[in-house]
């Protein structure tokens, strides 16, 4: 075997255990790249549900159109109906910035990301009124997650809209009736 031919197959012996090495580090880091597509957390739904309640001078029957309304005119899609039991639920759908937040250092923390929440309305008849209650249930990673009462105020408040007389009796004490 001349020189020539002992370099030659020495450089491909030298590129070939160079290759070797290579995928060997390629492999061994395969299963901790394939690990880490795996989720190692799992978003849980809140069990405590604040809810913010107002009185109409309507029946039920009225007060579910008012609802039905609300819910849409805000952008939720309605999930669930149960007139019997007076529950609407909606479809689960992200926070806003200013919807929800976790207390953190005794500070409110708008800043939750990556929840979900879905409100709950309960339509209850009582002493010749109805009561309204909506309350947001969460699903986060985070907890602590509460919802500020704004999206909860925001459908009461176009409830008020369309449970009110066309022409309101205002007088010198304002407005009357609801």
């Amino acid at each position: 075997m001349t020189s020539e031919n002992r370099k030659r197959n020495s450089k491909h012996f030298i590129s070939l255990c160079l290759r070797v090495f290579v995928a060997g580090i390629c492999l061994s880091f395969l299963p901790g790249v394939m690990a880490c597509s795996k989720p190692l957390a799992s978003a849980k739904v809140a069990k405590d549900v604040g809810y913010v309640s107002k009185s109409f001078a309507v029946d039920t029957t009225e007060a579910f159109s008012a609802v039905r309304w609300a819910l849409k005119i805000n952008g939720y899609p309605i999930a669930n109906e149960n007139v019997q039991d007076g529950i609407v639920t909606t479809t689960w759908i992200p926070t806003t910035s200013d919807s929800h937040a976790i207390e953190l250092f005794n500070r409110r923390d708008f800043g939750v990301n990556g929840a979900y929440h879905q409100l709950e309305v309960h339509v209850v008849s009582e002493d010749g009124r109805t009561r309204i209650d909506v309350g947001s249930r969460v699903k986060s990673v985070a907890q602590g997650v509460k919802s500020t009462g704004i999206e909860e105020r925001k459908v009461l408040n176009e409830v008020a809209k369309y449970l009110r007389v066309s022409e309101p009796t205002i007088t010198n004490l304002g407005r009357e009736g609801s």
